[in-house]
């Protein structure tokens, strides 16, 4: 997987957001937008896990990964940039990294799958040793949809 531009944390701010947007396109009516999503799910972190987020979309945008209207500024002022979504390279990052989960599912290890042991991350507490069981994923659902529901229920949006 080519992410020689980008950091795990950075990794793990993209997967969060496309998981958001499965969310927002698969089920939830209410919430229109990616950004929309994105503001509602700022409500719930911590000072450092807004922060990192900030930083993480500001950077991804700048290396082409995301699709926004982050700059410098907004990380300065500490403000969640505007969200339009994931560029086609940052699309083929997210297909690498899912190929590569659902080729441990595929050699039958049937367990829970703990993201944090796979990646090490740790960016946001809520996805700190987030499980998920490899039944939940199958041809009706996507690993980020898969995410985004565990998401949803954590934080209760």
């Amino acid at each position: 997987m080519d992410t020689q531009d980008i950091t795990k944390e950075q990794l793990e701010t993209l997967i969060l957001i496309k998981s958001l947007e499965e969310f927002i396109t698969d089920e939830h009516e209410n919430l229109s937008s990616l950004s929309e999503v994105i503001w509602t799910l700022e409500e719930s972190l911590s000072d450092g896990e807004h922060k990192q987020l900030v930083s993480d979309i500001c950077k991804l945008t700048e290396t082409g990964y995301l699709l926004s209207d982050g700059t410098e500024e907004h990380i300065e002022i500490d403000r969640i940039p505007e969200v339009e979504g994931i560029t086609p390279k940052g699309q083929s990052v997210l297909n690498e990294w899912e190929k590569e989960i659902r080729g441990s599912i595929d050699k039958g290890d049937k367990r829970d799958i703990v993201i944090n042991n796979i990646y090490n991350f740790k960016n946001y507490n809520f996805l700190c040793g987030l499980k998920i069981n490899p039944s939940l994923i199958n041809g009706s659902i996507s690993l980020f949809g898969a995410i985004g529901n565990i998401v949803k229920e954590m934080l209760h949006i």
